[in-house]
């Protein structure tokens, strides 16, 4: 006996959908943090280093 599949409701199938594309897009927003995290690190290492080179290139010339 073969059991026949039955068709889910159309409003059920909206539903669902809908909920997925939330879903990615709560998981792309939680991606995007850290990236912008990481990107301030990134940003805070370079403006350090600038300042140490600026101070270092300030004592060669006194």
């Amino acid at each position: 006996m073969s059991s026949i599949p039955t068709i889910p409701d159309p409003e059920k199938i909206k539903q669902t959908l809908a909920k997925a594309h939330q879903n990615c897009q709560e998981m792309e927003l939680a991606g995007i943090q850290p990236e912008e995290v990481i990107a301030k690190l990134d940003r805070e290492i370079l403006n350090q280093r600038k300042q140490r080179l600026a101070k270092v290139l300030e004592q060669g010339q006194s």
